[in-house]
């Protein structure tokens, strides 16, 4: 995958590699109101969805963007929003082993 117009985030995620989607969902689950009630309404409305899913997405999109255009030395600078996004996950995952969730 290559890089995205990031001034257009769609909210058809399938369009994105498997890494950008669950960068994308994770962001979305991190934005989401918190709570029952607040996860319920949040889930229970379709715009409310399409619209975190755009956040989300532009949000994604723009940090891949930041990382690509970063200074030297940048091993980003010449990776997809999927390797970028995988690279962004395993610092995710590591991070939780070392510090479990309360």
């Amino acid at each position: 995958m290559t890089t995205t117009d990031t001034k257009t985030p769609v909210t058809n995620t399938k369009q994105y590699g498997p890494n950008v989607q669950r960068l994308i969902a994770r962001k979305m689950a991190l934005d989401a109101p918190s709570g029952f009630e607040g996860a319920l309404n949040f889930l229970s409305s379709k715009e409310n969805i399409t619209e975190g899913a755009k956040k989300a997405s532009a949000w994604v999109q723009a940090a891949c963007q930041a990382l690509r255009e970063a200074g030297e030395p940048n091993p980003f600078k010449e990776s997809t929003d999927e390797q970028i996004a995988e690279h962004l996950l395993q610092q995710i995952m590591e991070r939780e082993r070392k510090e479990p969730t309360k």
